[in-house]
């Protein structure tokens, strides 16, 4: 996500981006505003308190640096937590592991969706590519029955591990 955020130029953020009809200042937000819920999530916040940070922006001056500060929250609180305890996530209720899971998933997808609108290559590991459409397959398909995605599209028997990625989540 780094990569793909210090890609975004100023000229870039009022188009559209890969995600729908958000702009590409829109999915930053979405993004960086992401790694705050998440984070009120694994701390138990109350729905009320996660809910109320949707439509605030999160990107401060600086978006990168905005990302990293609430990312790197969420990642500590990660290491520290218990992640087998549920968190009351808007799909219902959730193990902690599998919120963490859906992060993971968040971060890889909406960067291409964000390289889409911005022009630009999807900048995905290949290892970290073959994790999520091997580990965490079956859950792009889950959240997709929920609308967190579209249908998975067939996949091509040649396709590499993010073009699966991107076919599994309906791109």
């Amino acid at each position: 996500m780094s990569e793909t955020l210090r890609r975004v130029r100023a000229s870039d953020l009022n188009r559209t981006s890969g995600a729908g009809e958000w702009t590409n200042a829109e999915l930053i937000n979405h993004l960086i505003g992401g790694g705050v819920r998440c984070t009120l999530l694994l701390g138990q916040a109350s729905t009320a308190k996660v809910e109320a940070t949707r439509g605030v922006d999160h990107r401060g001056n600086d978006r990168l640096e905005s990302f990293w500060a609430h990312e790197t929250a969420f990642r500590t609180l990660a290491e520290e937590c218990d992640l087998q305890v549920p968190v009351a996530h808007r799909i219902g209720s959730i193990p902690g592991a599998q919120l963490v899971q859906m992060r993971i998933l968040e971060l890889a997808l909406h960067a291409a969706d964000l390289s889409r609108g911005t022009g630009h290559d999807w900048p995905v590991d290949e290892s970290l590519a073959a994790f999520i459409a091997e580990e965490l397959g079956d859950l792009i398909i889950a959240l997709g029955a929920e609308g967190g995605y579209r249908p998975p599209r067939p996949l091509d028997k040649g396709a590499s591990a993010a073009q699966r990625v991107l076919l599994l989540s309906g791109w």
